[in-house]
């Protein structure tokens, strides 16, 4: 696993990546090795990045944003809505921090009543 992020296959019809904060690292201090990988899987399209681990329960915790092939349109980063977020992203989000409890376990960010919120899968 990269030290600042991890990268899944999501079969969407819009969102075909999501990539995962393993730690408190902002995007912007991984987006050129995060590019590297999208590039060498030759892909080009809109991925969605999870950062509650440098972000936490709030409203900034999915952002989305379009990569064309060879590196992200910085115009194209923005928030998603509630709208967006539908079940099977929440479900799939959910069961990656549930399959890799050590990331919840070394957050500093995450109280521990939220740890155990998504442990429970009650984060939704």
């Amino acid at each position: 696993m990269n030290d600042k992020f991890k990268l899944l296959t999501f079969n969407n019809s819009v969102y075909q990546y999501i990539s995962f904060s393993v730690d408190y690292s902002r995007p912007d201090e991984y987006l050129s090795d995060l590019a590297m990988e999208l590039e060498q899987r030759k892909f080009s399209g809109y991925i969605i990045f999870d950062l509650l681990l440098c972000n936490g329960l709030n409203s900034q915790r999915y952002i989305k944003s379009f990569f064309d092939g060879s590196s992200f349109r910085h115009d194209s980063f923005s928030t998603m809505s509630d709208k967006e977020l539908d079940v099977s992203l929440k479900q799939f989000t959910s069961n990656f921090y549930l399959t890799h409890k050590e990331l919840l376990d070394r957050s500093v960010l995450l109280s521990k009543a939220q740890k155990f919120l998504i442990r429970k899968g009650l984060n939704s």
